[in-house]
Order: structure tokens, then C-alpha cells, then sequence
């Protein structure tokens, strides 16, 4: 689907793994929470990248929309470490 391309893809995967956890019943821990919110700040630096959006705000709007991506990697990747640590704690 092309709707579902880059940031807005990323975001809305996140927001999936998410929810199939919290579907399977794993425990939402630290690291699952800060996967949560680097999926709503990829999906906030989608919105700020629609055409709607970027006409009506001057072109340096792409630097607050670079700022969101880069602070949702920096949490995903977090995130991932953290869930990876405690199911390794938890399973061992």
C-alpha cells in the first residue's frame, strides 16, 4: 500500500507491535512505552510533512520534522534495547 510509505509506515508499525503485545499479553513495560511514543512522534513528523501542512508553514518547517524523526530513532531505538534487556531478565 502507498499510503503506508516512510515515516507514516514507521509510525503506524510501531503503533501495531504495540498493540499485538499488549494483544498477546506481554507485560508493557519501560521499553514498550518509549516504543509507543517514538510511534506517535513518527506519525507527528508525518503530518508535519503533508503538502496541506507544508504550504501553509514556510519551508524550514522540514527541520522540526527532521527533529521529530531523529528523537523518535533515538526512543525506538531505546525502546527496543529496553524490551530486549527484560525479556532476557525475565526469560533467563
Amino acid at each position: 500500500m502507498a499510503i503506508f510509505e516512510g515515516v507514516l509506515g514507521l509510525g503506524v508499525g510501531f503503533l501495531l507491535a504495540v498493540a499485538l503485545a499488549q494483544y498477546a499479553k506481554i507485560k508493557i513495560t519501560k521499553g514498550w512505552q518509549l516504543i509507543a511514543v517514538a510511534a506517535v512522534l513518527f506519525l507527528s513528523a508525518a503530518a508535519w510533512s503533508a503538502p496541506a501542512v507544508a504550504a501553509y508553514i514556510s519551508p524550514q518547517i522540514g527541520l522540526l520534522r527532521e527533529a521529530f524523526e531523529l528523537v523518535a530513532w533515538l526512543l525506538a531505538l531505546l525502546g527496543a534495547l529496553l524490551v530486549v534487556y527484560e525479556t532476557l531478565v525475565e526469560v533467563f
